[in-house]
């Protein structure tokens, strides 16, 4: 009478079969992740900046929204509220942006010299909003990676805007 059984090599597929299958899935979970983490600080950023907005309208007062490139903080001015960019994201600057950064970090290592960091202490006004409701204008770009953002603020109504791209695996 013969027994019904898998062989040694049968078992090997299977487990081989399921490892790869693990893997993929921690994978594309690990990716999952990382994008989740990225569009959650954009949108901290978004209501960030409509809060601000609105309490420059609430308190008829120019709101003024900074980055502190040491810190990686934005902050407003009327409240004190802060909202830090992750550690994966980056910032990037208009021209004009980056010659008023240039300025200050040339006002700041006048003053006094940091050997510590690259990277300046002074804060950076990236947009205004006003009493009425309508800002300074602009926009932020955030990029990280292949991901890259931009938070356009209306100048008339100062409307926050995001629009998010991902390039492909190919253009890089």
């Amino acid at each position: 009478m013969r027994q019904r059984a898998f062989t040694l090599v049968e078992l090997i597929v299977v487990v081989a079969i399921m490892g790869m299958g693990l893997s993929l899935f921690l994978g594309i979970n690990y990716r999952q992740r990382e994008a989740f983490r990225w569009r959650t600080n954009l949108r901290e950023i978004q209501v960030f900046l409509k809060v601000a907005r609105s309490y420059a309208v609430l308190e008829r007062r120019s709101n003024s929204c900074s980055f502190n490139f040491k810190t990686r903080t934005f902050s407003e001015k009327l409240r004190g509220r802060k909202v830090v960019l992750t550690a994966a994201a980056e910032l990037k600057l208009s021209a004009e942006q980056q010659v008023e950064l240039d300025a200050l970090d040339q006002d700041q290592s006048a003053a006094e010299t940091d050997s510590d960091s690259d990277k300046p202490d002074a804060e950076l006004v990236l947009i205004t909003f006003f009493a009425d409701g309508g800002a300074a204008g602009g926009a932020l770009e955030v990029a990280s990676g292949r991901r890259n953002a931009v938070l356009a603020v209306d100048a008339l109504t100062g409307a926050i805007e995001l629009s998010e791209q991902v390039a492909d695996a190919g253009t890089e």
